[in-house]
């Protein structure tokens, strides 16, 4: 084992005493492997001989459920209806609890995951510098190639700036047989540690002697605990690990479901509308889901068909709905029901964009994917257009409406739309 490898890629072929621990970093990103030759094994984990800690289930802690001294949360993404997410421009990762039995009491799970985050976060909203300081580190890892792990960073419970109410939440959830169970979804904010500790200043990486002195109540006093973090127990302005991530031009299959089942509900969605009326009531649906994903659409129209100039949809966007003079823009919509090989395409683009004046922004809601050409230019010339794709919208439908599969967006879509006629 080398902590010192200029590589992104370290080995972990044996467990890290508590006398090494000190020689270690957790860095950024830095993805810690299996032993080539034990990966097949059960001794081929890796978290467990990076950190004195359990080597199953996804919420792992040393400690107590009401004082726990150690966290790790371990996310593998392969949950499609309950992913958790990570999102780099912002710092902050979105994270499920561990209850998904029908029956079955929010806090009382197996491995106790949802006890913790009520307790954690209950901490958190202490003003209490001293309440605050029982607090432990949680380090976010995720899942990479095979067993693999990817260290993703030191979070704090919450995010900066947003009501403290908003960021532990009850949400229900219903399994394939229709059966409801009640889980949480919490938000944490990843930490930028490049200010280091006390003992290593400008030292980004998290020490792992701080575990150590973690594990024995000595997080906040430690001499390895993060200056970022410290901050943030103290109640004082912290940095999250903000990212400026450059717009890329996307595949067709990064546009699309990656699954079977999503791709067959994208399929399900595309025939419903068309076999319905060709397609114009995609119109309402797409001004209706857009409405649903950002709450600070507070008006949107459908347009009459034949006649619409270009758009489909005609809205109004709020800009900071708490100030004593609210600020609306325009924005414009267009829809195109169209099937998962058929490209958006710099022509269909062109006529959102033609339209759209100072201080106004479009919106592309397809089906479908945008063509690389039609992407690029909305790159290079920085065209204020917000694309909602295929996955996009598969994607919200599982995650927020709890609709998981190909019969059951049907009958929502029958219920919902069938009566409705927009031509």
């Amino acid at each position: 084992m080398n902590s010192d490898s200029d590589s992104q890629q370290l080995i972990v072929s044996d467990r890290i005493p508590e006398s090494e621990r000190e020689k270690w970093f957790l860095e950024i990103d830095a993805i810690y492997c299996a032993d080539p030759l034990k990966s097949q094994t059960a001794n081929g984990e890796v978290l467990s001989k990076l950190l004195p800690i359990k080597n199953q289930g996804g919420f792992r802690f040393r400690g107590t459920t009401v004082e726990p001294r150690l966290i790790m949360i371990y996310t593998s993404g392969e949950d499609i209806y309950w992913r958790d997410e990570v999102d780099n421009s912002l710092g902050v990762l979105l994270y499920y609890g561990d209850n998904k039995t029908p029956g079955v009491d929010l806090h009382k799970t197996k491995l106790h995951g949802n006890e913790i985050l009520r307790n954690i976060f209950a901490l958190s909203c202490s003003e209490d510098p001293k309440i605050r300081e029982k607090l432990p580190p949680v380090l976010v890892f995720k899942k990479s190639k095979g067993r693999d792990v990817q260290f993703v960073g030191l979070a704090v419970p919450g995010i900066k700036g947003k009501p403290q109410k908003d960021w532990l939440t009850a949400v229900w959830g219903c399994n394939k047989k229709g059966e409801r169970f009640q889980n949480y979804k919490s938000f944490f904010t990843i930490l930028d540690t490049s200010s280091g500790c006390d003992k290593y200043p400008g030292r980004s990486g998290i020490n792992l002697a701080w575990i150590t002195d973690a594990l024995k109540g000595k997080a906040f006093n430690s001499p390895f605990a993060p200056v970022e973090w410290k901050k943030y127990i103290e109640g004082k302005n912290y940095c999250a690990l903000m990212c400026k991530a450059e717009r890329t031009i996307k595949s067709r299959e990064e546009q699309l479901p990656s699954t079977k089942n999503g791709q067959k509900m994208l399929e399900t969605l595309q025939q419903f509308f068309i076999k319905k009326d060709h397609g114009y009531n995609f119109e309402s649906f797409a001004n209706n889901l857009a409405q649903f994903m950002d709450n600070a659409i507070v008006d949107i129209s459908t347009t009459r068909p034949y006649k619409d100039g270009g758009f489909d949809g005609i809205g109004k966007y709020k800009i900071f709905s708490n100030s004593d003079n609210e600020v609306l823009v325009d924005f414009y919509l267009q829809a195109k029901c169209y099937k998962s090989d058929d490209a958006v395409g710099v022509a269909d683009t062109a006529r959102l964009i033609s339209r759209i004046k100072d201080r106004q922004f479009g919106i592309m809601f397809t089906t479908s994917y945008l063509a690389k050409q039609a992407f690029q230019e909305l790159i290079e010339d920085g065209h204020p257009i917000v694309l909602i794709n295929g996955r996009i919208i598969i994607d919200y439908l599982q995650k927020e409406l709890s609709i998981n599969d190909p019969e059951s967006l049907q009958n929502w879509l029958t219920k919902k739309y069938e009566n409705e006629d927009n031509r």
